[in-house]
């Protein structure tokens, strides 16, 4: 009984504590896979905390590439039955330790406001909002939005994608990928990604489906915008959606989105999820059109270097 390091053993207790507390879902193997394309480099601990021979609690630090440069994650989760009995706050102190003086960053539900309270009493602060949701891709009806189809098609808006695509090809969007994520609320101010983060994000090196990177281009071939899938069982995460400045204001995200939502369905998969910024309007316009759902979001949470320990 108590804390102790993570072990392969570990992951489906792992996933079935995380996967009843979190709206972010997993699979042992996921986590698995996960820990095995760790870049050796970059900081990664997990811990679990066992009562009665059964997991009662898991944390984890680790570089999250949506996180300001120079910060760690933390993550604690706590089964609802082991709550109110110093779990938490167990584990909480071998993430501070192991952390040091980094900054932190974290997450929390927007509908758990216990969570934000115990998180807020060892020194986070809310620094923003994201919200979340879901789009039933056995049920869509693409039809009402034949109008915004034309009206791209009428600007000489072509939408295709990368399948088949040669490696330099493949590198352009690559850089392509990287420059848009400069622009989106998410990640402005951040440095650039590198090639190898955006392959990873895209999952191209362990379940490459260059047929979900979908493009838009003008009438002289040049890239307007991109949307982009990566899977996880049967949902398909739009990991991003996003147009060049200049080709912003001409209706172009929803077409982009919605020959995304087809590349999904025509692979069999039955749900869509993304997540915005509360900043970010466009979008959340967008999906709002398109019926997306909304689902519990999240609160960002930072904890500067030299906070006090709590």
């Amino acid at each position: 009984m108590g804390l102790r390091a993570f072990t392969p053993a570990d992951a489906p207790a792992w996933a079935a504590l995380t996967n009843a507390a979190l709206v972010q879902q997993t699979t042992p193997e996921r986590l698995l896979d996960d820990d095995a394309r760790h870049d050796p480099a970059e900081p990664s601990r997990r811990w679990i905390w066992e009562s009665g021979n059964r997991l009662a609690g898991v944390a984890r630090l680790h570089r999250f590439p949506f996180d300001p440069p120079k910060f760690l994650h933390a993550q604690v989760v706590v089964a609802s039955a082991q709550r109110g009995r110093g779990v938490g706050t167990a584990l909480w102190e071998a993430v501070r330790a192991a952390a040091g003086g980094v900054p932190l960053a974290a997450g929390v539900a927007d509908d758990d406001p216990a969570s934000l309270a115990w998180a807020q009493g060892r020194g986070f602060a809310r620094h923003r909002h994201r919200f979340a949701s879901v789009l039933d891709l056995t049920t869509f009806d693409e039809a009402p939005f034949a109008p915004d189809l034309e009206r791209a098609a009428a600007q000489g808006v072509t939408l295709t994608d990368l399948g088949g695509a040669d490696a330099g090809r493949l590198a352009r969007y690559l850089d392509f990928f990287a420059e848009r994520l400069t622009e989106t609320p998410d990640l402005a101010g951040h440095p650039r990604w590198s090639a190898a983060q955006v392959r990873a994000s895209l999952h191209l090196d362990h379940d490459p489906h260059p047929e979900w990177l979908v493009l838009a281009t003008g009438p002289d071939g040049g890239w307007l915008g991109t949307s982009a899938l990566v899977r996880y069982g049967d949902l398909a995460y739009n990991a991003l959606t996003a147009l060049t400045l200049p080709a912003r204001g001409r209706g172009l995200a929803l077409p982009l989105k919605l020959e995304a939502i087809r590349r999904a369905r025509a692979a069999g998969l039955t749900r869509m999820k993304t997540n915005n910024l509360s900043t970010n309007a466009p979008m959340l316009a967008v999906n709002r059109r398109l019926g997306f759902a909304a689902l519990p979001g999240a609160f960002e949470l930072r904890r500067p270097s030299g906070t006090a320990p709590a």
